[in-house]
């Protein structure tokens, strides 16, 4: 058994003191996963804010029914715990206890079954107020205070329909707005992570079900604390891991979880950074082909399946994904709007802030792995030379300015008028949906 080294006298981490685990080498621990992408470290749009909270209601509680118990995972020893992003940039929320709380920010106060307390942005202060249920009481809360919400029993709280675990969390951000995030330890986050990542699972799944969650979990540990100057530690979105409510939980990914707990992948003794996706598009990526990083040994490109030959792609494992060949058309109008829209916001210079006419649109170069590189978007303007770090975020699904080009993998090329030859639109080819890194 290999363990992480350390010094004379130095506390182990948290993964190599659980007792019989084994940790796996990154290369072993992923095979066969099938699951969301893990987006990288790049700006992304923040998730939909929360309707607003209501106003408050003098109306007579109604009694509420008692919520189904909350299934227990073991907590093990001082394993870590993790605070993860639910909605950011809103201006109110509701939540609702299902049993009795405790609200502390701007005081500390009880809350009981069937509360709904109302949380709001006004004046730079967060407003607290209860609008139901057998409690009255409203706070203000300092901007450099946060509001807690913790449940005292097996119960959870609920926010947006569901139900969530762990504690919530309340505060301004960075931006002046509202952050919603919650906190709960590791093991009962990934309870939550496998069954959105991996999909449905079967008894003949388990193994791949086994793989996800030490992925999920390597990845948790490597990036822990990315989103930082955020409040929290990931996102609960595919902008890192897709993080469900006891809604969205499965039994089966539960078992996965808990039969590998506590088991790291590991690369020189420290959490590997395990990406992972839905769809290589049937060949995956090195690190440096997604994002700006060093080399890694166990992020290579090698190619999906088990096809006789590189154009087999019917037997390439994420053939059955809807993601597999894609295909997007823009508008010239459309393309050039989204460029000069979004290129700025990831460093991409303007050669003017009127771009003119679309003139052409090529590949310069490709990478290792056959994904663009580098993009020429030619206009009356200048050239706008788009690099691969940045692609997917500056070209956008053709109406929907809200979702990233699905990957890089792809051929494109002007669609234009048979007589003027004047470009009318471009039209791009693809294959797959991640940014490539990573099992797929």
């Amino acid at each position: 058994m290999r363990r992480p080294r350390r010094m004379p006298g130095a506390r182990a981490p948290w993964f190599a003191r659980r007792p019989r685990r084994r940790l796996f080498l990154a290369a072993l621990a992923l095979a066969g996963l099938a699951a969301s992408c893990a987006l990288p470290p790049a700006p992304v749009p923040t998730p939909t804010p929360p309707a607003p909270a209501p106003a408050e209601t003098t109306a007579t509680p109604v009694p509420p029914v008692p919520a189904p118990p909350v299934p227990e995972v073991p907590v093990r020893g001082d394993e870590p715990w993790i605070s993860i992003g639910l909605a950011v940039d809103f201006s109110g929320v509701v939540v609702e206890t299902e049993g009795t709380a405790v609200v502390e920010g701007g005081g500390r106060h009880a809350l009981t079954a069937g509360d709904r307390l109302a949380v709001t942005l006004e004046a730079g202060h967060v407003l607290a107020r209860v609008l139901s249920g057998g409690t009255h009481w409203r706070a203000r809360v300092a901007a450099s205070e946060t509001l807690w919400i913790t449940p005292e029993s097996q119960t959870a709280l609920r926010w947006n329909g569901r139900r969530w675990r762990g504690q919530f969390k309340m505060f301004l951000n960075p931006r002046g707005r509202l952050t919603l995030a919650t906190r709960l330890p590791l093991e009962t986050y990934l309870v939550g992570v496998v069954p959105g990542e991996i999909g449905a699972l079967g008894e003949d799944l388990l193994e791949a079900g086994r793989a996800q969650a030490i992925a999920a979990r390597s990845y948790t540990l490597f990036y822990r604390g990315r989103r930082g100057p955020e409040g929290f530690d990931l996102y609960g979105t595919v902008e890192d891991q897709l993080y469900g409510s006891l809604e969205a939980e499965r039994p089966l990914a539960t078992r996965c979880v808990e039969s590998t707990a506590g088991t790291v992948a590991l690369s020189s003794g420290q959490p590997i950074r395990a990406n992972y996706c839905s769809t290589c598009g049937g060949i995956t990526a090195e690190v440096w082909e997604a994002w700006p990083a060093d080399p890694l040994p166990y992020l290579v490109s090698h190619r999906d399946g088990g096809g006789a030959a590189p154009r087999d792609t019917a037997r390439d494992y994420c053939a059955a994904s809807p993601h597999f060949r894609w295909r997007e058309e823009w508008t010239a109008a459309e393309f050039l709007a989204d460029v000069a829209r979004f290129a700025p916001q990831y460093g991409v210079p303007l050669p003017s802030s009127r771009l003119g006419r679309l003139l052409d649109v090529r590949v310069a170069t490709r990478s290792r792995s056959g994904r663009v590189w580098r993009l020429i978007v030619q206009t009356a303007a200048g050239d706008v030379t788009v690099p691969a770090w940045s692609l997917r975020q500056v070209l956008r699904r053709p109406g929907n300015p809200d979702a990233i080009l699905r990957s890089n993998l792809f051929k494109i090329e002007p669609r234009r008028d048979a007589r003027t030859g004047n470009v009318l639109g471009v039209v791009a080819s693809g294959a797959g949906a991640t940014p490539g890194p990573g099992a797929c």
